[in-house]
């Protein structure tokens, strides 16, 4: 078994996130902390109190520190309070996991300048940020941290930060957890109340206009009509202070009249089994930064049909792992579901190459191995 890099020098590492959400980025934030504490690092998380983020904190074991700011810019006493954490854990590096809150860790470092600042960059921009004010504050960071080269290539181009300083470093996946092997089909549909005589089209995200479930409603009519026995399951929750997108939902399904052919089930965190309920994973996003669950797709061989939007091409090469169309397109997404469907060497390939390109490109391991050297020489 290789030997995981562990932290020599820069162990007391902070992650900042002042969210009210729970969703992929939280999450990510609570397994970066949780692994780099598995190897040496001794990490704590600065987060609002009585939020799902401090409560899954506290799941995941980790030490917590509370502290929720009153506004978005100049907010000093917020900023030095913060100071005072970074000051009394002796932190060598804050990781910053919202670019909103960068304002506070900066004028923080002020008060406490032997915090080096790291941004880990998981939502996409593509605005530009070459003014005075954000120069001054991109100034403060030791590093900016990008998830895919399209990313590093936006914040050069919007952006006055110097290039030594900008890197890209996926989180990974725990392939160990996403292994197809270790689950049965039948159980996994049982769970989740998916039938178990039907061929199952998966979507796993927010529900949300951004996420694109409403162009994949519109796909069913003419998906149903080529083949009668497919079944469609969307899991997930509305993003949160956003509601009314499910109710839309449901509405353009009964429009169309396949509200007996669309499931729709809440949030879940038990993804590998999920996965390994469904047989076509689709994830029709009109934006997308990275996409985790496609990786955790890939690694449990599904045969995936996604939009080629943001960061997804970086993951999924179209005709080899996966097949790609264009954002909000309910006809390109139908067509390749139905390739998918008719053509079982095409499906076999797409699946074999799938679980192999994870495996080699996104392990946890591989990539916290460079995420711990970069942190640890800074």
């Amino acid at each position: 078994m290789n030997s995981q890099k562990t932290f020599t020098k820069n162990r007391n590492i902070a992650f900042i996130c002042f969210s009210s959400s729970f969703g992929g980025l939280e999450m990510s934030m609570l397994k970066l902390a949780s692994e780099f504490n598995n190897r040496g690092g001794n990490c704590l998380v600065i987060v609002p109190p009585d939020t799902q983020l401090a409560y899954s904190a506290n799941q995941y074991k980790l030490k917590r520190a509370f502290l929720k700011p009153r506004w978005k810019y100049a907010d000093i006493p917020t900023s030095i309070r913060l100071s005072k954490i970074l000051r009394n854990y002796s932190i060598n590096t804050a990781v910053i996991m919202q670019s909103k809150d960068m304002s506070i860790a900066v004028i923080a470092q002020k008060f406490y300048p032997d915090t080096k600042l790291v941004f880990f960059q998981e939502m996409q921009s593509d605005v530009d940020k070459r003014d005075y004010f954000h120069t001054l504050m991109y100034s403060r960071l030791s590093q900016w941290i990008t998830l895919t080269k399209k990313m590093k290539q936006d914040v050069i181009r919007n952006t006055e930060m110097p290039l030594e300083r900008i890197s890209v470093n996926p989180i990974g996946t725990d392939l160990q957890r996403f292994d197809p092997f270790h689950f049965n089909q039948d159980t996994a549909k049982q769970q989740f109340n998916i039938p178990l005589s039907k061929t199952i089209i998966g979507v796993l995200g927010r529900l949300d206009p951004q996420k694109g479930q409403d162009d994949l409603i519109r796909a069913v009519p003419i998906l149903l009509e080529h083949n009668s026995g497919l079944h469609f399951v969307m899991a997930g929750d509305e993003t949160k202070g956003q509601h009314g997108f499910k109710k839309k939902l449901e509405k353009l399904c009964m429009k169309l009249g396949v509200q007996d052919s669309v499931q729709f089930i809440p949030f879940t965190d038990a993804v590998p089994e999920f996965l390994s309920a469904i047989d076509i994973f689709v994830l029709p996003s009109h934006s997308e930064t990275f996409g985790f669950v496609l990786v955790e797709a890939m690694a449990m061989g599904k045969a995936i049909v996604a939009t080629k939007a943001g960061g997804v091409p970086e993951i999924i090469t179209n005709e080899e792992t996966g097949l790609l169309v264009p954002p909000q397109d309910e006809t390109a997404l139908a067509e390749a579901i139905i390739r998918i469907l008719d053509e079982p060497d095409l499906r076999s390939k797409l699946t074999l190459n799938a679980r192999t390109d994870a495996l080699a490109r996104f392990d946890v391991s591989k990539c916290m191995d460079q995420l711990v050297e970069l942190l640890d020489n800074l």
